[in-house]
């Protein structure tokens, strides 16, 4: 029997599609005996346990192709690798019905990401120890066999009655009854007057004693006689059979003691030396011991030796099956009683969590949205105190400011608007309309807009009127909503169809577009406040997702309804809003929109930045222009572009100075524009100062932007001269202001 040091390792498979979660489990489960077998994929690990047995099978839950559940379904479907441990390993702690699945395929533990370490190797070293005894078991049995083909030499009686003994000893699992059973057994193999067993543990101290003598052939607990115990000790301090006849004398140590009867003593031998003795006491026949009866006391002392061992681990096997299933059972009680408990709490934390992710996603698109027109505004109201600016510039200016005005009064107005609907404030003036004039006004509302991107705007009201009971301001409200966003997300020279009919005393008015279309999975959230079907920052169209939730609540607040069809994305939409039809009456009235009086700005700073070549990046029209206005008559040299691969195309054929970047543009954002631009080879590319001009004004948006590269970052809207003497100080120019504060300085996009 082999020592155990030198027996082969043990194989524990670790399945996991992660590379980096199998080197984490190799750290925490590396030991030298221990096999440990990395594999990425369900459909590996099923090949491997075709021709490998292994102490443990450790099994992510998610995986590609085959997961977790699906590979020890499959596993527990072989006969081979049935009675496998498998221990599931998942980061969803949450997860009651994988949970239940995992047990009901044979799973005997979950443990839950991250793992700990000590956790993860304390039930490892359970299985690993029950592989080791189940094996040391296999390894018995395979000993006691070739231990009872070398009896093949003996006679054919004794050999039956070894075979006997052996099936006898292999079948019992008690330890104590193994002895038992050994003593009776080997009386009547040898045919002597007694014969008897002992167990000792590591001290040589005695465990268990068995006799079995006389008539009866009866086996019982005693004590070992004082004459037989002397002998008993050479034999365990010489680890071999000692054969004494009547009479005969042996030493000792330095005394020499005469033997009383005929003896025979056997050494029980295991891996770690001796573990027990046998003695037999005086052949029936009155025969000395001979040669061939040490041989066979030595075979007897082996397999005694392996049966009672065996029987040992099989007991502490069964002990540690029996407390491990006893705790698994607890545990997946306990498991699927908290899963209950959490089915209502899940839920009610999903609703909060979808509603605080919603709000904070809605609050960075409010802070954009805002700061976008006052950037404009702001910025040519600076231009035009100067009062330097020729006619034409000047009436672009004033629109630019009007028209950035107009957009910033009409979110305030969609907030205040959802607050009043939120608290259950927004009151609607009933009366008795035509709802053709109404939609008649609101696309005039929208003229400008569709005429600029050359839309097919086509109305179909009819040849009679169609009498609402309803309020006309928010009636053009709704209709100016759904006809802005049919403009907005309808390419150029696109298509818009407004369509008005009489569906069972119902006004139904039909606006469709050629647009960009809706995704199916979102038209059941389209109607939800501040929900955006792209809330990126390379979202193409702006807006803060209010429109068409304020427009459902105006549409129910006059007793009708509305809804939406899209076939997905790039195919089009249609909003159709049903109103009850009223009585006709005529009435006509408009309100018109006051324009904000102009304010008189400083002045900006003088040619500070003179010969200095500045690349401005933004899709804003608006801004873009200020920006350029600027510069321009602080001294640069200022070309403006509308994308990032505008700009990439402008800097290798102008080699500018400096870079101006917004970060939120369509398609590529200020990000991705500089990480391109630092790939390029020549060295004014990788080396080229970038400012980035943003609406995301926080504390975290300023660090990302100096962590991505970005040596300055200034959020709008833009102070004309805080813009210019920023600039200036960054690149180490005297402002002519030295009062006013910069917004940062050159700094390789650390944070300074």
């Amino acid at each position: 029997m082999n020592n155990l040091q030198t027996e082969e390792p043990i194989n524990i498979l670790m399945v996991d599609d992660s590379a980096t979660n199998l080197l984490a489990l190799e750290a925490i489960l590396r030991g030298p005996d221990r096999n440990l077998i990395p594999i990425s994929s369900g459909k590996d690990a099923l090949r491997y346990l075709l021709d490998n047995e292994a102490a443990v099978v450790l099994l992510d839950v998610y995986m590609p192709g085959i997961d977790g559940l699906e590979t020890a379904q499959l596993i527990r479907g072989r006969e081979r690798s049935r009675n496998t441990p498998i221990i599931f390993l998942t980061a969803n702690s949450t997860g009651g019905r994988h949970l239940s699945r995992g047990y009901s395929l044979g799973a005997v533990d979950y443990i839950v990401k991250p793992i700990e370490p000590d956790i993860l190797r304390s039930k490892v070293a359970v299985f690993v120890d029950l592989f080791k005894k189940t094996r040391e078991i296999k390894r018995q049995t395979e000993l006691l066999r070739d231990q009872n083909l070398q009896l093949e030499n003996a006679n054919l009686h004794r050999l039956n009655l070894l075979i006997d003994l052996g099936h006898e000893l292999v079948a019992e699992h008690d330890p104590r009854q193994v002895l038992a059973k050994f003593c009776r057994s080997t009386q009547q193999i040898v045919d002597v007057e007694q014969a008897a067993v002992g167990m000792l543990d590591r001290n040589n101290a005695l465990l268990e004693y068995f006799s079995s003598c006389g008539p009866a052939n009866e086996s019982c607990e005693c004590h070992v006689p004082c004459e037989l115990q002397q002998a008993l000790d050479c034999v365990v301090f010489e680890q071999r059979t000692l054969c004494l006849n009547e009479g005969e004398e042996f030493n000792i140590g330095a005394t020499t003691v005469e033997a009383a009867q005929s003896f025979l003593g056997a050494p029980v031998l295991s891996a770690l030396g001796v573990s027990g003795w046998i003695y037999l006491i005086n052949k029936k026949n009155g025969d000395d011991f001979t040669e061939a009866d040490e041989r066979l006391a030595a075979t007897l002392a082996t397999q005694v030796g392996v049966a009672y061992e065996n029987a040992r681990l099989y007991t502490d096997a069964q002990n540690h099956a029996t407390e491990l299933g006893l705790e698994m059972a607890v545990r997946k009680q306990a498991e699927e009683e908290r899963a209950r408990l959490l089915v209502r709490e899940q839920a009610a934390r999903a609703e909060a969590e979808l509603a605080n992710r919603t709000k904070d996603e809605f609050l960075a698109t409010l802070s954009h949205e805002l700061r976008t027109p006052l950037t404009a505004i702001l910025g040519w109201s600076h231009i035009v105190r100067q009062n330097q600016l020729e006619e034409g510039q000047l009436t672009r200016a004033l629109e630019t400011i009007e028209r950035n005005a107009h957009a910033q009064s009409r979110l305030i107005d969609d907030l205040l608007d959802v607050s009043r609907i939120i608290s259950g404030k927004l009151q609607i003036d009933m009366r008795l309309v035509d709802l053709s004039t109404i939609i008649e006004a609101a696309i005039e509302a929208v003229r400008p807009a569709f005429e600029a991107k050359d839309i097919k705007f086509e109305v179909d009201l009819g040849w009679h009127a169609f009498p609402v009971m309803g309020d006309s301001n928010r009636l053009q409200q709704i209709f100016w909503n759904l006809f802005s966003n049919a403009v907005k997300f309808t390419p150029k020279r696109g298509q818009v169809n407004v369509r008005i009919s009489s569906e069972n005393s119902h006004a139904s008015v039909a606006v469709s577009d050629t647009g960009v279309g809706i995704k199916r999975e979102f038209l059941p959230y389209i109607f939800d406040r501040f929900r955006q079907a792209d809330g990126s920052t390379t979202r193409t169209h702006g807006g803060l997702g209010l429109g068409l939730a304020i427009v459902r609540h105006l549409v129910e607040l006059h007793n009708g309804n509305v809804r939406v069809e899209s076939d997905g994305r790039e195919l089009g939409s249609t909003f159709t809003v049903s109103l009850p039809v009223a009585q006709p009456v005529s009435l006509r009235s408009r309100n018109s929109l006051a324009l904000p009086e102009n304010t008189v700005l400083p002045a900006v700073a003088g040619n500070i930045l003179d010969g200095l070549r500045i690349l401005v990046v933004d899709d804003e029209p608006d801004s873009r222009e200020l920006v350029a206005t600027i510069l321009k008559r602080s001294g640069g040299e200022v070309r403006c572009s509308q994308s990032a691969a505008d700009a990439i195309r402008a800097f290798k054929e102008w080699q500018p100075d400096l870079l101006i970047s917004d970060l939120a543009m369509p398609n590529e954002d200020g990000f991705i524009l500089l990480k391109k631009l630092r790939r390029l080879r020549s060295k004014r590319a990788k080396e080229i100062p970038a400012v980035a001009l943003s609406a995301y004004a926080s504390d975290e948006d300023r660090s990302l932007a100096l962590s991505k590269g970005f040596q300055l970052h200034l959020p709008k809207p833009i102070e004309p001269e805080n813009l210019v003497s920023s600039i200036a100080a960054a690149l180490g120019r005297d402002a002519l202001n030295p009062g006013v504060a910069t917004a940062g300085s050159i700094s390789n996009g650390s944070d300074s």
